[in-house]
């Protein structure tokens, strides 16, 4: 299933060299441009539950383009 997601990449605060990518479900009535505008809250409460990250780059996209498939 196809689906609107938040792409972010964190990186560990302690060792930059260790990132993962994450992948938060949006709304699927909204759109590329409007999850983009929407981001910034969601980011912001991921990370002040998350403070041994630091979010280094984002994206809104489909999941359809992920390199690895939807589990």
């Amino acid at each position: 299933m196809n689906f609107l997601e938040l792409i972010f990449t964190v990186c560990m605060v302690q060792n930059n060299a260790v990132c993962e990518d994450k992948h938060i479900a949006v709304d699927q009535q909204m759109s590329v441009m409007a999850c983009t505008s929407c981001a910034m809250p969601t980011l912001a409460r991921w990370a002040g539950d998350n403070p041994d990250w630091m979010i280094v780059r984002w994206r809104c996209d489909y999941s359809d383009q992920r390199d690895e498939p939807v589990a």
